[in-house]
């Protein structure tokens, strides 16, 4: 009987551990709208650096932006960086990762670039918050940018 109730629990356990995990998955499946707001206001201001929605994968939005020689590297994080800022998120540490990742590419299967990771949260009820995960990686013609949403 003991062992019974110990394989329920530990199933139930199981069930509400993968509910929770889908639930985050999936509301990292939609755009949020300040997330859609920023890359609009983005692209009014900057007519000739325009970021492209091109997919939801692996539970990120990526977008695609083209690669300039005004706009360098870390140009281009600290201001993807300052969309996140804008709506509220805050670093959880000054130091970014330096990863790699495989963002959607429109001309060619996905490659592992070089990329750089950063988290942030945003308070949203005393003791909740959300946690964003964003990724810049660099290509030879294009920047790709991912942001990943938590509940």
């Amino acid at each position: 009987m003991k062992d019974c109730r110990r394989y329920v629990s530990v199933m139930s356990a199981s069930i509400v551990a993968i509910g929770l995990l889908s639930a985050g998955v999936a509301m990292a499946a939609s755009i949020p709208v300040w997330l859609d707001d920023g890359m609009t206001k983005w692209n009014m201001e900057n007519p000739k650096v325009q970021i492209q929605f091109l997919e939801i994968k692996d539970s990120f939005v990526w977008y695609m932006v083209p690669k300039t020689e005004a706009i360098g590297t870390a140009e281009i994080r600290k201001r993807i960086y300052a969309i996140a800022e804008a709506h509220g998120y805050q670093k959880t540490v000054e130091e970014e990762l330096v990863t790699t990742g495989k963002p959607p590419s429109p001309t060619k299967p996905y490659q592992a670039k070089k990329c750089w990771r950063r988290s942030f949260t945003l308070n949203i009820d005393v003791g909740r918050q959300r946690v964003l995960t964003t990724s810049v990686c660099e290509d030879t013609t294009s920047w790709f940018t991912g942001f990943r949403i938590l509940q």
